[in-house]
């Protein structure tokens, strides 16, 4: 099952970047582009609702790059649009949309070019759904301000509320009651509570103490869920939780020392939660800052199987090696995490690819991360390591607290800068995709080539034979031709009309391929081979792109995926 609850943080997080993105005033340069349509319900056009333009990355602080008011009959218009890729949404709570958007997100994908007029981008909108219930505990009490989880029965269709829903929705109020709304056509399963088959990492819950995951309408067993049918404009009521008895949380302690056992004071001491069968975390944060005495209280803990760590970042200047414990039904004490000296990295960046002195100066607003190099074939479970460095003006860096083993340096910036890509890394004049990095050792000589690139690639794909079936999404790659490491792949969604753009290129010879993948899976329907085109790229210069795609082959296996 897929679930669809997210933590209070997040939710909230989620509505501030609606709510502001829906308020603030667009900073991007105005252009000329136009698109217009039609938001439906029925066959009765939708009026007063906003209609938003986004940029297509997922950034907090997104804002909307246009935006505008249906009409009486449901249409918009959005004028002073520049050139560029972006995500539609049309703001209709309790209504459920198309989510056409590269993350399933609501919303259709657009692409538009400097003073095109883009007509008939509709939006068929139907009713959502709703559930609503009443969660009590074994003595039949209101279970006030508790945590609603909505998974999806159905993986092949993974069902959705719609956008912006509303995080609030999904915790009961004082009379424990609960009321879901604008959920898309599929099946449900409803629960409450925290299971040690999933673990979650809790902050601040202290010794509240938890109840363990109920499935409506009283059973702790998954398989044996009630399912919830949820039809358009549906409403399932009395979708009823009774919980057991709250059960106890409990807390792991431990220190933590440097490596002649000395302890450590003011380090931040993380923990997560790892999954079964499973050796990697899930979720994990922040626990607590040591005392003088070096030692952590990690608090509000469910039964289930963890790893204590300390928390890497420039400040600690060190690492740990992660600790695993598990809490059955008590607390866990005399945890012993041993601070490492970390490694540090030292050199020069360089940007290649303009001599533009603006473009120049963005160097320093490049911070560069440090962190374990990939390995499939390892069996370590490792802490996250979040050791990073911002570019000084002069181009050069100091990357401390650097965790010893084979290291990968990135771009650990948030959104990226366009056109700026980590080209290559060099020690000692041989470029390499890694570093081997000593316990403590002073790295150093360290040379990071940037490059710039403002070329783009502007496509049309025409499809052959048919038309995608619904629940198939296009995705175009172009890969440089002669990069090994993968860091020059840049990637566009095709939108309904069939055009793509491809932004932030760098001068070279690229090989576009086009792939069709499923939207709920992400996976690619067998015996579909990518089409590929070779194209040149120019900094500065607009590429046109073609591609055919024949949908015979999809036909003959039935839309079988893997």
């Amino acid at each position: 099952m897929r679930p669809l609850r997210r933590n209070a943080f997040f939710s909230i997080l989620l509505l501030g970047i609606t709510l502001s993105a829906a308020l603030a005033q667009s900073t991007q340069k105005q252009g000329t582009g136009t698109i217009t349509g039609q938001i439906m319900l029925g066959d009765k056009g939708m009026p007063n609702v906003t209609v938003l333009l986004y940029p297509p990355e997922r950034i907090p602080d997104r804002t909307a790059v246009a935006r505008a008011t249906t009409d009486y009959e449901g249409h918009y218009r959005l004028t002073g649009v520049p050139a560029g890729r972006y995500t539609l949404v049309a703001v209709a709570p309790a209504m459920v949309g198309p989510n056409e958007g590269m993350f399933g997100e609501t919303g259709k994908t657009v692409t538009i070019a400097e003073g095109e007029t883009v007509e008939k981008i509709d939006f068929s909108l139907v009713r959502g759904g709703v559930i609503t219930g009443r969660v009590t505990d074994a003595d039949g009490v209101a279970v006030i301000g508790e945590r609603i989880n909505l998974s999806s029965a159905d993986k092949t269709k993974p069902g959705r509320a719609s956008s912006p829903f509303n995080p609030f929705m999904f915790e009961t109020d004082d009379r424990g009651i609960y009321r879901l709304y604008g959920l898309s056509p599929g099946r449900y399963t409803v629960s409450v509570g925290e299971s040690a088959e999933n673990v979650t990492v809790r902050f601040g819950a202290g010794g509240r103490g938890y109840y363990a995951r109920t499935f409506h309408p009283n059973v702790t067993d998954e398989s044996k869920a009630t399912v919830i049918e949820i039809a358009e404009g549906s409403e399932a009521s009395n979708v009823d939780i009774t919980l057991g008895h709250k059960s106890q949380t409990f807390a792991a302690m431990g220190r933590v020392v440097d490596e002649s056992g000395q302890p450590v004071p003011n380090v931040r001491v993380g923990h997560g939660a790892v999954i079964k069968d499973q050796n990697r975390m899930g979720a994990f944060g922040y626990g607590m800052v040591t005392d003088d005495r070096g030692r952590f209280r990690l608090d509000g803990m469910i039964p289930g199987r963890y790893a204590a760590f300390v928390w890497t970042d420039a400040e600690t200047g060190g690492y740990s090696d992660p600790v695993m414990f598990e809490i059955a039904d008590g607390d866990v004490s005399g945890l012993e995490l041993k601070l490492h000296r970390g490694a540090t990295i030292s050199g020069v960046a360089v940007i290649e690819g303009t001599t533009d002195r603006s473009v120049l100066a963005k160097l320093s607003q490049i911070r560069l991360g440090a962190g374990p190099a990939p390995s499939p074939q390892s069996q370590t479970l490792v802490a996250p390591s979040f050791s990073s460095s911002t570019i000084a003006p002069d181009g050069s860096f100091h990357i401390t607290g650097v965790r010893a083993g084979k290291v990968r340096l990135y771009f650990s910036m948030y959104p990226p800068i366009p056109g700026f890509t980590l080209a290559r890394v060099e020690r000692d004049g041989i470029a390499s995709r890694e570093i081997e990095v000593a316990p403590g050792a002073q790295v150093t000589g360290v040379r990071v080539v940037v490059e710039y690139g403002a070329g783009s690639i502007r496509g049309l794909v025409k499809l052959e034979n048919g038309s995608l079936p619904e629940g198939l999404r296009m995705n175009v790659v172009a890969r440089r031709l002669g990069d090994t490491n993968g860091t020059m792949n840049r990637g566009s969604q095709v939108d309904a009309r069939g055009r793509f753009l491809i932004e932030g290129l760098a001068t070279g010879e690229y090989e576009v391929s086009l792939f069709v993948y499923m939207v709920a899976t992400g996976s690619r329907p067998r015996e579909l081979p990518p089409v590929k085109q070779n194209v040149t790229v120019t900094s500065g210069v607009e590429s046109e792109v073609n591609l055919t795609f024949d949908l015979t082959a999809l036909k003959k296996e039935g839309g079988n995926n893997e």
